[in-house]
């Protein structure tokens, strides 16, 4: 069977949920009538959903950062990973070029202590977090992304460790055509089309790319395939859905190991969501489902004779969540909800011995030997006041784990907010997070790597205060931080001795500054302006622990110092330019590997800058447009050993055009 016993049950008592949920809702939603949702719609304020209850932007409690469509095309980049590395205080380590392996990691975190959200779907993947990023979504798609700096926990549940990336679709936009060709050096190109119609009350949004290049040295070769669609249904209720695809296939030259260098690895990922929202005071229960199949092969062509079989995995997921808020008194909120998670793994390297071996599909005389279960159910309640200037914000998540020796935990949290002036805005919160390993964590075992099924979950405290400035034309924020880690998990081994191990890496607390400040110069003066935008990020982290004693792969290599520019301006008439630069410094080193082994000595991971930069040509429907990134040709190292692709041009166009609506 390839959903168990127990994968059966959970399903079922999530259909009956929420099936409850809407009939009971069909009863009353009628007659009731929510003045402050009204509003909430009718305001052209912002309204921010990477938070428990929705709040406007100026409203928020906590370090946010939202990076708008508008802005998203100013970029300089291509892809979902490119354009977060140069959101403040995150940290994108890539081994493949174009996104085909991002690690995101956020203040000083890991990888697997990022949760990913695609329009409020958790679509993070429980083998690894290597796979997040896994994203069936082209840029032209995305009408925003919300960025939650620290803990999430209390708010998303377990795995929101250190900060959640909310990438929100296309809403409420004209019927539209679009489709755009890309081609660059090394075998480049990449095709896309997407058309966004409306018929009634149902709006339809699909998307399909394909992305292709030889790859900028020996094997780092890849291509991609992207479906999505995304549609909604009604109007005072409405069902929102939404289903993608995403098939990748790359050559991952050194990626885990520098000893194999002609590595390669496939993954093909299935999701489909349904919303229902009532509206009725902000209930919206919805399911999602998740399956994502891996193939790695340490050796992509001639295997030695001890190499006996490729690695493969997949995992399904299956969630479901909801809340609903009421007004208390005059000036409150009380939000209550649940949120119910699914996850399971088949493969024949991580997982305990399976009682009937699955066979793996098209691959003839290999199985599915090894698997595992978890399931997390979380209730949670939160208070929030909001007066004239001061807000406060006060909850609790009771998460039920089922990989958890004691299979309750509690995260509480408190925001707090209060307003000087006009322009000026104060905030502190404190909250309790944790993150439970992934499978590969606790079971991967091979020459190189050895997992841990002993390992305990992360767990931590994390402290802010911080100062946001808001007027017409500059929008500016600071913020100071602790985090307080305890049974951090990492991979680390000691020089060159083989293999990494995953440990839990005793307590490791983390402190940091960031700062950010944009200036829309026109806004700001009141003129026309040569320069448009100029936005400047600066980042410091430091953690308690270095890494001399061991080599760390992930945890200790914290960027200590970041800094990023980016400026957009017009040139001639039609003619504009962005700039993207990027400064940084990160923290430790790595032992550089020689066709004799690891060098005895350290090699620190050197300050480096990158410079990117797009120009543009629009003309009605038409946009033209030339890139280069890496414009310096900068050498880089993001992993010790991976190498990261040089100056990289590139060219294409772009042809956008409105589509009429037809009444029949």
């Amino acid at each position: 069977m390839l959903i168990n016993r127990h994968f059966k049950t959970t399903i079922l008592s999530i259909f009956i949920l929420i099936t409850t949920s809407i009939i009971e809702d069909k009863l009353f939603a009628q007659a009731v009538n929510d003045t402050s949702i009204i509003r909430q719609i009718n305001l052209d304020q912002l309204i921010i959903t990477a938070d428990r209850t929705p709040v406007m932007f100026e409203q928020l409690k906590r370090s946010i950062q939202v990076i708008s469509k508008k802005e998203i095309e100013q970029m300089p980049v291509r892809n979902i990973s490119e354009l977060i590395s140069y959101a403040m205080n995150t940290d994108v380590r890539s081994r493949g070029s174009f996104g085909m392996q991002a690690d995101i990691n956020i203040r000083g975190g890991s990888f697997d202590q990022t949760l990913i959200l695609l329009n409020g779907m958790n679509i993070s993947d429980p083998q690894t977090g290597h796979h997040n990023m896994d994203i069936p979504v082209d840029l032209a798609s995305i009408n925003r992304i919300e960025i939650l700096k620290g803990p999430g926990a209390r708010v998303f549940g377990p795995n929101a460790f250190n900060g959640v990336i909310n990438i929100i679709t296309n809403q409420k936009v004209d019927d539209q055509l679009s489709v755009s060709a890309m081609g660059g050096q090394y075998g480049l190109y990449s095709l896309s089309a997407s058309i966004i119609k409306s018929f009634g009350n149902t709006s339809n949004n699909l998307q399909i790319s394909k992305s292709v290049s030889d790859g900028f040295i020996y094997n780092t070769d890849f291509r991609t395939l992207n479906i999505f669609y995304n549609g909604t249904t009604g109007k005072t209720q409405k069902l929102e859905y939404q289903a993608a695809y995403i098939q990748k296939a790359f050559g991952a030259n050194s990626f885990y190991t520098p000893h194999y260098p002609d590595q390669y690895e496939s993954t093909k990922t299935v999701f489909a969501s349904i919303r229902y929202k009532t509206g009725f005071k902000g209930f919206s229960p919805s399911v999602y489902f998740r399956r994502h199949y891996d193939e790695f092969r340490l050796f992509r062509n001639a295997a030695p004779s001890w190499y006996i079989t490729h690695n493969y995995h997949y995992t399904d997921v299956v969630g479901s969540n909801a809340n609903i808020y009421f007004t208390t008194g005059n000036h409150g909120k009380l939000s209550v909800g649940y949120d119910v998670r699914h996850e399971l793994i088949r493969s024949n390297k991580l997982g305990d011995s399976l009682a009937d071996p699955i066979q793996v599909k098209g691959v003839e005389g290999t199985f599915y030997t090894l698997g595992k279960a978890r399931t997390s159910a979380g209730l949670f309640v939160e208070e929030s006041i909001n007066l004239s200037k001061f807000s406060v914000s006060a909850g609790l998540l009771a998460s039920y784990l089922s990989a958890l020796p004691g299979k309750v935990a509690l995260y509480p949290g408190a925001d707090a907010a209060f307003q000087l002036n006009k322009n000026f805005r104060i905030y502190g919160t404190a909250n309790r997070t944790l993150r439970l390993p992934t499978f590969t964590d606790l079971y991967y075992n091979d020459p190189t790597s050895k997992g841990d099924p002993n390992l305990k979950p992360e767990e931590a405290i994390s402290i802010e205060a911080g100062l946001k400035f808001n007027k017409p034309g500059i929008i500016a924020n600071a913020a100071v931080f602790k985090r307080y880690g305890k049974n951090m998990i990492d991979w680390v081994k000691l020089q060159d001795q083989d293999p990494w191990q995953a440990m839990n890496v005793t307590n490791i607390d983390v402190v940091g500054f960031e700062s950010s400040i944009t200036l829309k110069i026109e806004e700001l003066s009141g003129n026309k302006s040569f320069i448009k935008t100029v936005t400047f990020n600066y980042t410091y982290l430091k953690a308690n622990k270095s890494s001399d004693e061991f080599m760390s792969r992930y945890v200790l290599d914290i960027l200590k110092h970041k800094a990023d520019l980016l400026i957009y301006h017009q040139m001639w008439r039609n003619f504009s330019a962005s700039w993207a630069l990027s400064y940084q410094d990160r923290e430790g080193g790595y032992y550089k590997y020689m066709s004799t082994g690891y060098e005895t000595t350290e090699t620190p991971y050197k300050p480096f800058v990158q410079i990117d930069i797009q120009l543009n040509y629009t003309h009605k429907n038409w946009m033209v447009f030339a890139e280069a990134t890496n414009l310096l040709n900068t050498e880089n190292v993001d992993y010790g050993n991976v190498p990261q692709p040089g100056r990289w041009i590139r060219t294409g166009i772009r042809f956008n055009t409105l589509l009429k609506n037809h009444k029949g």
